[in-house]
């Protein structure tokens, strides 16, 4: 707010729409995270080639998970992207200050950029006490004491004080204590009661959950899909949208190298100010993880904060990687360069698929990647004999059904699951329903059934493959199969036409037969396909 809305808002008069403030501090972020790269670049890596830098830069910009958080650039995204500008900018002025010997004007502009890192996103509030220590090591030296100390390293360490000061004020001006920064007056749909926000027993499901995990892999584009657990830790409240980062962006291993090239040259005075940042950095992020391990979800944002400083070693790992003299063999280069490509490729992916919103806001993009990328899924569906379409159920009904909702038929990607449902109340009424998540397109109306199965036939878009599959090019009617929802059975018909859907992620759908099927619940006996 202090840094570009405020001053926004008094020069134009007009509010600044957060959607914009994230993408306006996502570039200036990402510009000054490109002025620190290519500065350590030229002062310690001159023999790096052209080429070699901009791999560097394309890998550098997708590590930091930003092609994915600016998806759905919002009031939760604002306070992380504006927190990981400010960090990329207070580790540049960092680097500025130790290589210019020690200047004021690079003192101050540390401090005031750790000032708006901490009013940005409390998490920060350690990492950027670190850097403040690290503005004090003298001469790009790592040794402090009382008598050595920078003498403009205070003046960072002043005014960044002053900002956290400033902060703790305005939370108990705002909210009557210190240290409240807003969480105990969220509005939340999830029931607080049972809820413990900060626990180390969180720690293996979120450690596991961020690095480790594996994304749900399906055969239409974007392929790959967020991971999903259904076993969470007493008192944790969810995951949304997470992918793990071994995976999906490898490339951050090469961080381990920046370490490597530090550890090396420990004792050169010249690469002091460069091992500094590279501390920092690594603080940054260490900081940051080992607290978001201890909260009670895990969510794709997070791994923007997550990987803010640790993207800055990955940068210079591989700066170290590809210079000719790092004594380095030919097969590391090449391993880096393809986890470069890898990355690049499943971050854009993650972010095709983040809530489906590439679709909805980039159609004619998102379609044309689908069409020629979907191809091969047409042919082994060709193949295999799959057929897509209506199918007629036989559902066998247990004798005395209990309360309680029976899916029959699911396609989607979790948190994006299209469902068919069979509800049973207390009276033993049941009401079949086609749904995605919690809302309902079409359901018929309760029904009391005395024999021991139902015959219902069922139409619905994710059925079949995503609209802008090849598949859709030989079917006439694609605009009324595209949207039509229909239940046909011995008790009632309803049928309705509605865009509420998401994208089927498997070719066929899974069903709840009897081997599935807990006892005495519903199952489906018998499944054909009508087309």
């Amino acid at each position: 707010a202090i840094a570009l809305m405020v001053p926004w808002r008094l020069a134009t008069g007009q509010i600044m729409p957060q959607r914009v403030a994230v993408a306006v501090f996502a570039s200036v972020g990402i510009a000054g995270l490109a002025l620190l790269i290519r500065g350590i670049s030229r002062r310690h890596f001159p023999a790096v080639t052209g080429f070699a830098q901009a791999l560097v830069l394309v890998a550098t910009f997708h590590a930091t998970w930003l092609p994915v958080v600016l998806r759905r650039p919002a009031f939760w995204e604002l306070p992380i992207v504006s927190a990981a500008a400010c960090l990329w900018w207070s580790l540049y002025f960092l680097w500025r200050f130790h290589e210019s010997g020690g200047k004021a004007r690079w003192a101050a502009a540390v401090g005031l950029g750790l000032a708006l890192l901490m009013g940005s996103r409390a998490t920060y509030v350690f990492a950027a006490g670190v850097i403040v220590v690290l503005a004090l090591a003298p001469g790009a030296g790592m040794t402090l004491s009382v008598r050595n100390l920078s003498r403009w390293g205070l003046l960072a360490a002043a005014l960044a004080c002053a900002g956290g000061i400033g902060l703790l004020i305005y939370n108990h001006e705002r909210f009557g204590r210190w240290l409240e920064f807003g969480q105990s007056y969220q509005l939340w749909g999830n029931d607080e009661r049972n809820v413990v926000h900060m626990s180390l027993s969180y720690i293996p499901f979120n450690v596991s959950t961020y690095l480790f995990s594996l994304p749900s892999f399906g055969p239409y584009f974007p392929f790959l899909h967020p991971y999903w657990s259904d076993a969470f830790p007493k008192g944790y409240i969810a995951i949304e949208e997470v992918y793990g980062l071994l995976f999906m962006v490898p490339v951050h291993l090469f961080g381990l190298f920046a370490l490597l090239w530090a550890w090396r040259g420990r004792h050169a005075a010249e690469t002091g100010p460069a091992r500094i940042v590279v501390v920092g950095a690594g603080m940054a992020s260490t900081i940051g993880f080992l607290t978001l391990i201890c909260w009670a979800g895990a969510c794709s944002r997070y791994l923007a904060e997550i990987s803010s400083g640790w993207t800055i070693l990955t940068a210079i790992g591989l700066l170290f990687v590809f210079n000719p003299g790092s004594g380095l063999a030919r097969s590391v280069r090449l391993a880096a360069a393809a986890a470069i490509v890898w990355s690049t490729v499943c971050v854009w992916l993650a972010s095709a698929d983040f809530r489906g919103f590439m679709r909805l806001s980039n159609p004619a993009t998102y379609g044309a990647f689908a069409r020629v990328l979907d191809a091969p899924s047409d042919w082994i569906a060709r193949s295999r004999g799959i057929h897509f379409g209506p199918v007629m159920l036989t559902v066998r009904l247990p004798e005395h059904p209990l309360p309680g909702n029976t899916i029959l038929l699911a396609n989607g990607r979790p948190q994006m699951v299209n469902a068919l449902i069979l509800e049973t109340d207390a009276s033993g009424k049941m009401r079949l329903a086609l749904g995605l998540n919690e809302h309902r397109i079409v359901e018929t109306p309760p029904f009391k059934h005395a024999r021991d199965r139902i015959i219902v036939r069922v139409d619905a878009p994710w059925l079949y493959p995503p609209r802008d599959d090849v598949y859709w090019d030989s079917i006439s009617d694609r605009d009324e199969l595209r949207t039509l929802f229909a239940i046909d059975s011995e008790e009632s018909a309803v049928r309705i036409h509605s865009d509420h859907s998401a994208d089927a992620i498997e070719m066929e759908p899974l069903v709840m037969d009897a081997s599935t099927a807990t006892p005495g619940s519903p199952y489906v006996e018998s499944l054909t396909h009508l087309r």
